[in-house]
Order: C-alpha cells, then sequence, then structure tokens
C-alpha cells in the first residue's frame, strides 16, 4: 500500500513553485521529518505553505462524486472504494491539514476523488510528488 499526503497549497504559494516542486516537497519533507519536540513549530510551517482543508465540504463532495459507485463506502471522514474485481483498496482519509489517501493502485480516475486544483501530492516513503492537476492532464 502506498501511502500519499495531499496538501491544498496556497495559492500565493502554488503559482511560484508550480514549475519547482522539488523545492515544496522538501519543505513538506522537512516538516514530516520534524522530531516530536517539535510539533508546534510543525504546525506553524505547515499553516504558512498550505491552506486548511474545509472538511464538511470535501466529505460531501467526495460523497457526491462517488455514492453511485458499487465500491464505494464512506463511514465519517472515511471513504473507502474496494473493487475486488481489480484488486483495487483505496482509502481516502479528509483531515483539516491534509488528505491521506492509501492505495495499492493509483487509480487513472483520481480526479473522480479529489478536485485538482493546488493540490500537492507527497509520498514520503518513496520520495514521489507531483501536483495532481499535472497528473490528470498528462
Amino acid at each position: 500500500m502506498r501511502v500519499f499526503y495531499i496538501f491544498k497549497i496556497n495559492r500565493e504559494l502554488s503559482i511560484l513553485l508550480l514549475d519547482s516542486p522539488y523545492t515544496l516537497f522538501r519543505s513538506l519533507e522537512g516538516i514530516y521529518l520534524l522530531d516530536k519536540d517539535a510539533v508546534s513549530l510543525g504546525r506553524d510551517m505547515l499553516e504558512q505553505i498550505s491552506c486548511k482543508i474545509d472538511v464538511l465540504n470535501y466529505n460531501k463532495m467526495l460523497y457526491e462524486k462517488n455514492k453511485d459507485n458499487d465500491f464505494y463506502m464512506k463511514i465519517g471522514n472515511h471513504h473507502r472504494i474496494y473493487n475486488k474485481y481489480r484488486a483495487e483498496e483505496t482509502n481516502i482519509y479528509v483531515k483539516n491539514t491534509h488528505i491521506l489517501l492509501t492505495t495499492n493502485v493509483l487509480p487513472k480516475n483520481i480526479a473522480s476523488f479529489l478536485p485538482s486544483n493546488d493540490l500537492f501530492v507527497c509520498d514520503f516513503e518513496n520520495r514521489d510528488y507531483f501536483w495532481l492537476n499535472k497528473l490528470v492532464t498528462n
């Protein structure tokens, strides 16, 4: 299973770093790798880079986009797509600071799960990162 952290980057920073995603990844990775003692520092740094996610609206939007999918299930802020025919398991957790996506297959139709504007995706374990809208358009 791959674990993707999805951040809604503030508009000014997303314009500035659109063509240099590695810089943004390194900044977010630095926050991810901070010691537990520096949680308040990491939270302050994250607030400067990203915007808070409107959990209620994202949950509604995800539900509306996927409610007719037979493999979709929602419990609170947890959205799950389990397709036993394609061996696909995708979990989406909507949080205030980020969206956590765990999946064994990065779906091609990821736009049906998430809006793609100003969202930056990081897989810190595999050192993978990308702008979601660039993945969707490619």
